[in-house]
């Protein structure tokens, strides 16, 4: 064989492999960008609110004002870090068991380790902390706070499944964002179930 024909070959072999890796690619590009249907449209339409929304009760609103300066800082901080979760709807299924119009959406979602740095901050006040009053633990948010504003990764990760119906079965669906706890949880990061496991000891 010649090295105009061995060009010749390679040249075919790489044009080959090129159209195989772009087939690849669209492929990967469709099954990204798979429509979602409407109860999953309805989940990701909540989750986005979520992160848009900047409404705070008036307990919240009492304890950041308890705090000092530098607290204030950092609790704001933390809200903005809890509105920053990412999700991804992975899927849904109809319940076997159920009507057409019950759906449960899978969505994973990706946060801060909030409980992580719940525990420790808990475990780090106690050591100077022995007698405890319930009313006076400024001390403990203001640590709470600045160890949760310091968080730059997001390293915990929870699948969590969203009930949805559609109670008219005319495709007006609910999701069940508000009573779901372990959507709550994730979304704050595990703090909420370190906060309960603490309370149970």
């Amino acid at each position: 064989m010649t090295g105009k024909e061995k060009l010749s070959v390679n040249m075919t072999m790489i044009r080959s492999i090129a159209a195989v890796l772009a087939a690849v690619l669209c492929l990967l590009a469709f099954a990204g960008c798979s429509p979602m249907n409407d109860a999953e449209k309805k989940v990701s339409k909540e989750l986005k609110a979520l992160q848009a929304s900047d409404y705070l009760g008036d307990e919240v609103i009492d304890l950041r004002d308890s705090l000092s300066d530098e607290g204030r800082e950092n609790f704001d901080g933390f809200l903005k870090k809890l509105r920053d979760f990412d999700f991804e709807i992975t899927g849904s299924e109809e319940d076997d068991d159920k009507d057409d119009d019950y759906t449960l959406v899978s969505v994973k979602i990706k946060t801060y380790d909030f409980g992580r740095e719940y525990l420790a901050a808990w475990t780090e006040f106690l050591k100077t902390n022995e007698g405890i009053e319930s009313e006076d633990i400024t001390e403990f948010y203001e640590m709470l706070f600045t160890r949760l504003n310091l968080l730059n990764e997001k390293d915990r990760i929870n699948y969590i499944k969203i009930v949805c119906i559609d109670p008219l079965g005319n495709g007006e669906w609910v999701a069940n964002i508000k009573e779901n706890e372990e959507l709550q949880d994730a979304i704050f990061g595990g703090m909420m179930s370190e906060m309960k496991a603490l309370a149970a000891e």
